[in-house]
């Protein structure tokens, strides 16, 4: 029984020394890997510097799209509403009529001035016919005076009479005149009575309805003209100072662009924003007044620089940007460079690098200055 027992924990002995073995060849086999890996070079790929002696600045500029005419309509005169004939939304052409006032009272007023026209141009006629006998008279009083066989007397009275008689029609010609004046008044206070379309467009408020009592120079409609809108936007002054009226340039508007003729620019600096307001006409109806729209200007600045992808900057303390170059043995060095333009996927800076650097474009966040590393690609410039 005792030699048994022994037998027994010989074995488990053996056991716990073959486990143990196999746990301190494993350990050694980890480490030599991770040594493999820690040795290893990592790859990467550079692109050599190219100096750039400028770049074209692109900025973008928001206004707003308005009508290039809109008006509120109204009476001249004050009156009762009879009808109004177009609604919100309606399209209406120049000349077309909106909206009419009772003018029943008016006509009544127009059909006694025709009246009193008729009666005055009668009363004309009538004494026009007396001073041609005044005038006849007078002639023959006045010859027979100088023959001798009137007298005096006489040939006074003729005269008078015909001077009387053409002071008599000059009144009722003025008279007739003044009928007529307000004849022509009615008719006009008749023609204000209707509210005609200045331009094309569209109504975009209706603010009367039939029945209303309106006042005089009460607003009744507005309409905003269709098919041209005008695009204010506001650029800085410097900005302005470089367009030119009569230019052509894209209004953007939901994502597509228009062409805008540069109409004006403003004078007057905005306090608020401090810009200056630009005037494009847009002849683009699919463009509603009031949209926000947009104008792209590019303008050439002249300060020499490097092109470099965004892959390639690094973030360094207190806000500085780096780019990783490579020397002539292949070891990683740290250039502080400053951004002077961002586009979508490159920068245009400037800094401690030269034309003929060898810069590092991808996997930048798995390096560090001082480390060795593999060439795995070259490329030539990032400039476009």
């Amino acid at each position: 029984m005792h030699a048994r027992m022994i037998r027994r924990n010989l074995r488990g002995h053996g056991w716990t020394l073959l486990l143990a073995g196999v746990a301190v060849i494993g350990i050694e086999l980890l480490a030599l890997a991770c040594a493999s890996r820690a040795h290893a070079a990592i790859n990467v790929s550079y692109f050599t510097l190219e100096p750039t002696d400028g770049y074209v600045s692109r900025r973008v500029y928001a206004g707003t799209a308005v009508s290039s005419r809109a008006a509120e309509l109204g009476f001249k005169q004050g009156g009762q509403v009879l009808r109004v004939a177009v609604d919100i939304g309606d399209a209406v052409q120049s000349g077309d009529t909106l909206a009419l006032l009772d003018t029943a009272s008016l006509q009544a007023s127009l059909r006694q001035a025709h009246a009193e026209v008729a009666h005055a141009h009668a009363n004309l006629q009538a004494l026009h016919a007396e001073v041609q006998l005044a005038r006849n008279t007078e002639r023959r009083f006045r010859t027979l005076h100088e023959q001798g066989h009137t007298s005096q007397q006489l040939y006074d009275e003729a005269n008078l009479s015909f001077r009387m008689k053409a002071a008599q029609h000059r009144v009722a010609a003025a008279g007739l005149e003044r009928a007529r004046a307000a004849q022509q008044g009615i008719e006009v206070a008749i023609a204000e009575a209707t509210i005609l379309a200045p331009f094309d467009g569209i109504i975009q408020s209706r603010y009367v309805d039939e029945g209303a009592q309106v006042g005089s120079g009460q607003a009744a409609l507005r309409i905003v003209e269709r098919g041209v809108v005008e695009a204010h936007i506001g650029v800085p002054a410097q900005v302005a100072a470089r367009l030119a009226p009569g230019s052509r340039h894209a209004v953007i508007w939901m994502g597509g662009a228009h062409e805008g003729l540069l109409s004006a620019v403003l004078p007057e600096i905005d306090r608020a924003t401090r810009t200056q307001t630009v005037v494009l006409k847009v002849a683009d109806a699919a463009i509603p007044p009031g949209s926000v729209v947009e104008i792209a200007v590019s303008e050439q600045i002249d300060e020499p620089g490097f092109w470099v992808p965004l892959g390639a900057l690094t973030a360094g303390d207190r806000g500085l940007w780096g780019v990783y170059a490579l020397n002539r043995d292949n070891v990683v060095e740290r250039r502080l460079v400053e951004i002077l333009h961002r586009e979508s996927d490159r920068v245009f800076v400037r800094g401690t690098i030269a034309g003929g650097d060898r810069v590092i474009d991808t996997g930048v966040q798995r390096i560090v200055p001082g480390q060795t590393v593999d060439v795995h690609a070259t490329k030539v410039s990032h400039a476009r």
